[in-house]
């Protein structure tokens, strides 16, 4: 019974020490010490990255079970009064790129409320039938079909709703494609960087036609 005390009263006495040493602090949290998430930014390329097609592959019609979670949009922006420039955000948002009822939508970040979306119909993928039978007769896959781009650049969010887009993959894995409007329309709402500001007694003036772009490029897309 006496060595038993002796032996609880020296493990009582090793943790007392213990703390001592440490000056009673408890061990950091390993949470704390975690690298910070690396900002998005916008990268500024040479126009030749704006150019490339992505590898042609397999497109799966079903638009289901698609979950990607990294990836970039390239694309090339050109101010029809500027200089064109060429740009790469990364891929942000839900890794599930399907948006009820119909619609498919992609979104990329950069910095300073910079980025770029692309959207287009489950339908557009399905090949013009759904739901996908098997015996259907539907366009080729690989033809161009009609997207919405957006993009924000240089505190202008761009915009067309008339895009073509040429699909080059859509698998469970990956899926990546190129874009083209000939014609995109500054907006005054941003949705990649939106402001509740409201002023109430600034002056009128009068409109003017809005500022256009020419965008294209391409966006790659991974699980």
């Amino acid at each position: 019974m006496t060595r038993t005390r002796r032996a609880l009263s020296a493990v009582a006495a090793c943790a007392v020490a213990a703390l001592t040493a440490c000056g009673g602090d408890p061990a950091p949290d390993a949470a704390d010490s975690s690298p910070s998430p690396t900002p998005a930014s916008t990268k500024v390329l040479g126009a030749a990255e704006c150019t490339v097609v992505p590898p042609a592959g397999k497109i799966a019609r079903s638009g289901y079970a698609l979950r990607y979670g990294t990836g970039d949009m390239t694309v090339s922006v050109t101010p029809a009064d500027g200089t064109a420039q060429c740009v790469r955000f990364a891929k942000t948002g839900r890794p599930d790129p399907n948006v009820p009822p119909d619609t498919l939508l992609f979104t990329f970040a950069g910095d300073r409320g910079e980025g770029g979306q692309l959207e287009f119909l489950a339908v557009d993928l399905a090949g013009g039938v759904l739901p996908w039978p098997k015996d259907a007769r539907a366009r080729n896959p690989d033809a161009p079909i009609t997207s919405t781009v957006g993009v924000s650049i240089d505190g202008v969010y761009y915009t067309s709703s008339t895009c073509t887009l040429k699909l080059q993959r859509v698998t469970e894995w990956e899926a990546s494609g190129r874009f083209d409007c000939p014609q995109a329309f500054a907006q005054s709402a941003n949705p990649l960087d939106p402001n509740d500001d409201i002023t109430y007694d600034e002056t009128p003036v009068p409109a003017q036609p809005p500022k256009t772009a020419k965008l294209s490029g391409l966006f790659q897309v991974t699980k």
